[in-house]
Parts: C-alpha cells; structure tokens; sequence
C-alpha cells in the first residue's frame, strides 16, 4: 500500500474521532435557533456508534474480516445519518459532514467509491428529509430547493476526491519506485567502490633511488581512475596511470581489465605492449567504453622513464630548481579502434626531477580559475620546494570543493 495513502487514513482515522467529539460537544454547548437540534438523541447516537466502531477495531485484531474500510464508511454514514436525522435533516449545520464521509470514501475506494458513496448518501439525505422530525409540508417545498442547492456537491467532492487519489498514488508509486532505483544505484556504487579498492596497490613500492608517493581521492560518484606498479626487475618499476570512461560496476570491472590486460601483456618493447593490451581490451569493452592510460618503466640507474601514452593527460616534469615541463605526445586511447598504433617515449630524468602522472581529473578539478593543465603546472612550480610526500595534501587543498565531481590521481616519483 502507499505510504502517502496510509498517513492520509491515519488522519482521516483521527479525524472520525474529532468530528465524534466535536458534534457531542457542539450539540451540547451551542444554541441553535434556526434549527431543531435533539441534543439526547444526538449524543446517545454518537455514543452508540462510536463504541461500535472502537469494538470493531478491537475485533480487527482477531478477525482479519472485520478490518475492512467498508465497516469503517458504514458506521460514519450511520453516525452522520443519525446527526443530521435529529437537527432538521438537510437544514442540519451537521450536514457539511457528508461531504467528510465522501471524501473518506474517495481515499479508501477511489473515484468509483466515492461516487457510489455519494449516491447513497442523496438517496439516504431524501430518505431522511421526507422523514425527519421537524420538517412540515409546508417546508416540503424549501426542503426541496435545499436538497437541488445541497446534493450536486456531494459528487462534485466525490470527483475532485477520487481524482486526487488516483494523482497521489500514481506520485507514490513513482516515488517508491525511485527509491528502490536509488537504493540499486547504491548497492551498485557500493560494490563498485570495493572492486576499485581491490585493485589499486595496499602500500607503495620501494625502488632505490627513487621517492615515491601517489594521491588517490575517489570522487562522489564512482569513477575509473587506477594507478598501479609493476615490478619488472628488481632495478626497474613498472607504473600505470589510467582512466576508465565508464562509471560504477561496469567502469569498476574496465578498472581490473586495464589493469591486467597490461600486466599480461608487458614486453621490452613498449608500443608492441600497448598494442596487445589494447586488442585485449577491445574484446571486453562496448563502443561507448574506452580507457586512457599512461604506462611506463622508471630505471633509476639511467635516470630515465619509458613509457607510451594511450590518449592520457601529457606526463609532467618538475625540474630540481622548479621548472615544470610538459611531454605532450600521446597515442589512441585503449579500446578505440584495433591495429592502433603506439610509439615509445623516453623521459630524461635528472637528480631531483620529479615525475609526475595524473588523470583528468586533477585538471578539470583545478580548471575553475582558468585551462587545468595550467594551474596543475603553477601548483607543481608552488610545491616544488616541498617533500612529494606533501604534494597530495596541497593539490587537495587547492581543489575547489563543488567541482570535484571525478576521481582525483596522481603519482609521483623523484629520482635521486
């Protein structure tokens, strides 16, 4: 059942008891001089009718057949009925409760309920006019025109009632059916959130001659962002920094693809290896589904990085005396098109330059204030000074909070 119908009829629960005690009191405590009102008669049938329904409610709890709304309208009808039955009929200042009893109708039934129960309660309020006590042939006549002023708007609530009920469950249906989208969505961005962790490494490597350090802050909405390291030999490092296009699970599972289709396709020759792990690619991946990604070798002893870039950010340089230096080439991204074609780059590292890898963004995050790859170069020339170690904390803190909307990675490596 809707949840908004259910807190509507717990109202309209509390609200039968409200109108029970208000014409109790009302019949008691006001004169009323246009009309005759019985006031024990009133009371006694309020009394009545009210122990009725608190014992069917009671009943409900042990017979599942007496917990219907249609019990629940009957005994309203008859409490209303007999109000009205002992003020004047028509002329009743209780009559306006009808319409309650329509509306009532309408939220338990629907329009077709609540028009039912509108043309029982004409037939119920000529029934009770034509036999009221109080009312004199010579009104007969005034009754009538009341009856033709009165009954049109039973139907007209009994209209208006059922096409809001039909309108709030149709948004209640459509609201529970977002929510349950929702909470998949986040199941899913859970499991996904657990497949990146699984595949991004439990502690930075130690390689002689080289200081490493990387920053990994996964974005709001799971993103594709991986950074890796591969020991080829023990003098040489193998480091992958890539992007995934795709978000949540299938983005996450691209993540572990990348990250072993280059793993098992690594060889001496570069370009031939990204060009194998990219035909490995193309058979797990869709045509709106590509990667970025930057892989290389660090060999401290030459002082030097080999690497290829398939379509990733230009790697960067931080030169010991603070100039920032950007290696601009770059080749097909994975999973575009097969026979694509890679070449190797070579870095020529001094003692204290700083290599860096990072994805896209760390760029579009700092773009705010102008081009990304800008700002990444006067964030570097700022930090230059400082340990690497230190570098993740000032890129993060130069982040403007409302534009990280994807994942945030960067690596790097000084050499000594």
């Amino acid at each position: 059942m809707a949840e908004t119908l259910q807190t509507i009829r717990r109202v309209l629960t509390g609200t039968r008891w409200a109108i029970a005690l208000f014409v109790l009191v009302t019949a008691w405590t006001v004169d009323f001089e246009a009309t005759t009102v019985q006031r024990i008669p009133i009371a006694i049938s309020v009394l009545v009718i009210s122990t009725l329904t608190l014992a069917s409610g009671f009943a409900a709890r042990r017979w599942e057949w007496t917990h219907r709304p249609v019990i629940a309208l009957t005994a309203d009808i008859a409490l209303v009925t007999a109000v009205v039955y002992f003020s004047d009929g028509i002329e009743s200042p209780f009559y306006p409760l009808y319409y309650v009893v329509v509306v009532i109708a309408g939220v338990e039934f629907g329009l077709s309920g609540a028009l039912a129960c509108a043309s029982a309660l004409t037939i119920v309020s000529i029934v009770t006019d034509a036999i009221a006590p109080g009312v004199s042939a010579i009104g007969a006549v005034v009754l009538t025109d009341d009856i033709i002023r009165t009954l049109p708007y039973l139907f007209l609530t009994a209209v208006i009632t059922g096409a809001l009920r039909g309108r709030v469950r149709v948004l209640d249906e459509t609201a529970s059916a977002l929510r349950a989208e929702r909470a998949a969505d986040t199941r899913e961005m859970e499991v996904a959130a657990r497949i990146l962790r699984a595949q991004l490494p439990l502690e930075i490597p130690c390689l002689p001659g080289v200081e490493i350090a990387a920053t990994y802050r996964p974005a709001r909405e799971v993103g594709g962002d991986l950074y890796d390291f591969y020991p080829v030999r023990k003098d040489l490092l193998g480091v992958t920094v890539a992007d995934v296009s795709g978000k949540g699970v299938p983005g996450a599972l691209l993540v572990s693809s990348c990250k072993y289709a280059l793993r098992e396709s690594y060889r001496d020759d570069l370009a031939q290896m990204m060009s194998a792990a990219n035909e490995q690619i193309l058979s797990v991946t869709t045509d709106e589904t590509f990667i970025t990604a930057i892989y290389g070798i660090i060999n401290p002893a030459l002082r030097e990085f080999r690497y290829v870039n398939a379509g990733h950010m230009p790697p960067m340089v931080v030169r010991a005396e603070g100039e920032v230096v950007c290696a601009e080439h770059s080749d097909p991204p994975l999973g575009i098109a097969p026979d694509s074609q890679y070449a190797e780059q070579r870095i020529v590292l001094q003692p204290g330059d700083t290599l860096v890898l990072y994805t896209d963004g760390v760029t579009d995050a700092l773009g705010y204030g102008g081009p990304g790859i800008e700002q990444l170069r006067a964030l570097l020339m700022s930090v230059a000074g400082l340990p690497i170690s230190q570098w993740g904390d000032a890129l993060m803190a130069a982040i403007e909070q409302p534009r990280h909307v994807d994942d945030v990675t960067m690596v790097a490596m000084k050499v000594q």
